[in-house]
């Protein structure tokens, strides 16, 4: 299982070839489907990405995961490993992105207002920079045994003023659930 293009290893390149197929939309080769469910799936990424890594130490699954979207950088943090991550956006004809460079294997396709993309393993929780307006349709984030529930920050967070408010630059930390215009006074 996992060794697509047929060389007696799964590497790296299997799952690039698995991404570009997921992508494409028009994939389907026995030895992709991993989990034996007729469809190729993040969850077959994953699945191809332990056999490569197995003996390599990481951390346990990730039972939760939370999307943060701060202006134009999109980022998802975990509580655990998180073996890959699938989103399809909307947006419209002004819209570029670029995908963090810190995984596996990222790549996206665009078709008309419609980019789906995939990062698998991320070794950070910045996903993606983007110019333009998006939305976020659909969000898929699995870890080695299955898919893992996405929440977004619901609620304002303020933290303290650091290093202390009496020096002659204070910084401080603010978190919102959707991007607006804040003014502090």
């Amino acid at each position: 299982a996992g060794d697509i293009d047929g060389d007696g290893a799964t590497t790296v390149l299997d799952i690039v070839s698995i991404v570009q197929g997921i992508l494409s939309g028009d994939y389907f080769d026995a030895c992709a489907d991993s989990d034996g469910d007729g469809a190729i799936t993040v969850l077959d990424i994953v699945s191809i990405v332990q056999i490569i890594l197995s003996g390599d130490a990481r951390s346990a699954d990730a039972t939760s995961a939370t999307m943060n979207i701060a202006g134009d950088t999109v980022s998802i943090s975990g509580n655990g490993f998180i073996g890959a991550i699938q989103m399809t956006l909307s947006h419209g004809a002004d819209f570029s992105i670029d995908l963090t460079n810190d995984a596996m294997v990222a790549d996206y396709r665009t078709t008309g207002n419609s980019t789906t993309l995939i990062v698998v393993v991320p070794n950070s929780d910045e996903i993606f920079t983007a110019s333009g307006d998006f939305s976020v349709e659909e969000t898929l984030v699995a870890n080695g045994n299955g898919y893992v529930p996405l929440s977004m920050p619901t609620s304002f967070t303020l933290s303290a003023a650091y290093p202390n408010p009496f020096n002659p630059s204070t910084s401080l930390d603010l978190d919102m659930p959707s991007e607006g215009y804040v003014s502090i006074h």
